[in-house]
Formats: structure tokens, C-alpha cells, sequence
């Protein structure tokens, strides 16, 4: 028998402070939060799963008082890796589209439904939040990476399970390709607060990333 880690209840509880903030505090909205806690914790996640989103919320408690719109921030992260298959595209989108759906059916403002769904759109990574709330979300995301040197060891191994069915020597292109393209960005974070805190652990853990994969190291 499946039992649930236990901070599934933790999300679940954040979850419903959420929709109560939100006048959402129903069944409906209550059987949404165990979807969505089943959905990231579904098969192959390893490093886009439970854990990953509580990480994400515990960034946002950091900064929640520097937000604009702190729960449409929070609904985006729920809502981000939703739907993660490694092998099909558009995962994002179709995070976006079920955020959508669900968010239009509690009869939620259309303005706020946009900006949950661009919020999710903008953690694809293929260009930096100009400014505004966005760039708090996909700094949020990408904390990952200014973590200790183990922490980010550990996402490698991680991510390299999820993209197993890979072959090594398309997954060293891949994975350098993804990796490089942080380190060409004048700065990795947005949001001085990540600056300051993450940006060179994040250098080095990115650099030393592409040193082992260069050497055909595996993770």
C-alpha cells in the first residue's frame, strides 16, 4: 500500500490557507490540492516533484512581503511542473492550461487567471522576466542551482533519473546546452535578493557541472 510522505499533509494544510485567502475554501477547491499533490508526486519525478514544490514555497515565505500579488505567485508555483512528462513537449503550457481551467470554473478574475498563466509560462527559462512578480517566480525556481555544492549534486543525479531513457552521449549535449545557456546570461537571477544570496554559488555549481559532463563524468 502507497502511503503519502508526510509533507504531503504539510502542502495540503498551505494549500487550503490558500483557497480560504482566496474566499476558495470548498470541496472543490480542497480535492484540487490532493490532484495536484498526486500529480507532482507521479512517476518519473525525482527532482520535479513534493519536495521541489515545498522548496518553492518555502522561497516564497522568504519573500512574500516583496511580492505584488503574492497569491497569484503562490498559485503559479502549485501549478508550474503540474503536468511533467520529460519525454513529451509543452509541459508548461499544459501546466498553464489546467490552471486555467481550474482557476476559470471557481469563478476567479480573468486578470488574475492571466497572470497565474503567464507566471507559469515564464518558467520554460527561454527569456528573463523584464520586471514585476514574474521575475520573483522563475528566480524562485531556479534557487536550485545557488545551492551547496551537495544539495546541486544531488539535483544532477536527479534530473539525469528523470531523462534515464536519454542515451549519455545526447544527454551530455543536452544537459551542456541547458547549462551553458544559465552561465551566458549576464546574471542568472533577476531579484537582487537572489542575486546576493545565490548568483556565484550558482556559477560555480553550473561550471562544475559542465567540467564533469565535458570529462564524461556521470552525475
Amino acid at each position: 500500500m502507497w502511503f503519502a510522505p508526510a509533507h504531503h499533509d504539510e502542502l495540503l494544510a498551505r494549500w487550503d490557507t490558500l483557497g480560504a485567502h482566496l474566499h476558495q475554501s470548498g470541496t472543490t477547491w480542497h480535492r484540487e490540492g490532493k490532484r495536484l499533490i498526486r500529480s507532482w508526486a507521479r512517476w518519473p519525478r525525482r527532482y520535479h516533484n513534493t519536495p521541489h514544490l515545498m522548496a518553492c514555497l518555502r522561497h516564497l515565505d522568504a519573500v512574500r512581503g516583496q511580492l505584488e500579488n503574492p497569491a497569484a505567485v503562490e498559485l503559479a508555483l502549485w501549478f508550474h511542473d503540474a503536468i511533467y512528462w520529460p519525454w513529451l513537449p509543452r509541459n508548461e503550457e499544459k501546466s498553464a492550461a489546467w490552471a486555467e481551467h481550474f482557476l476559470h470554473r471557481l469563478n476567479m478574475s480573468p486578470s488574475l487567471v492571466d497572470l497565474v498563466s503567464r507566471h507559469i509560462l515564464d518558467t520554460r527559462h527561454q527569456v528573463q522576466p523584464a520586471n514585476g512578480d514574474a521575475q520573483w517566480v522563475v528566480d524562485i525556481d531556479l534557487a536550485i542551482l545557488g545551492q551547496s555544492e551537495a544539495v546541486y549534486q544531488q539535483f544532477e543525479r536527479d534530473v539525469r533519473s528523470e531523462y534515464r531513457w536519454v542515451r549519455w552521449p545526447r544527454y551530455v549535449q543536452g544537459r551542456s546546452a541547458v547549462l551553458q545557456s544559465f552561465l551566458d546570461r549576464p546574471r542568472i537571477y533577476s531579484t537582487s535578493w537572489f542575486f546576493e544570496r545565490h548568483e556565484a554559488n550558482a556559477r560555480n555549481n553550473l561550471q562544475a557541472a559542465l567540467a564533469a559532463l565535458s570529462r564524461n563524468q556521470r552525475p
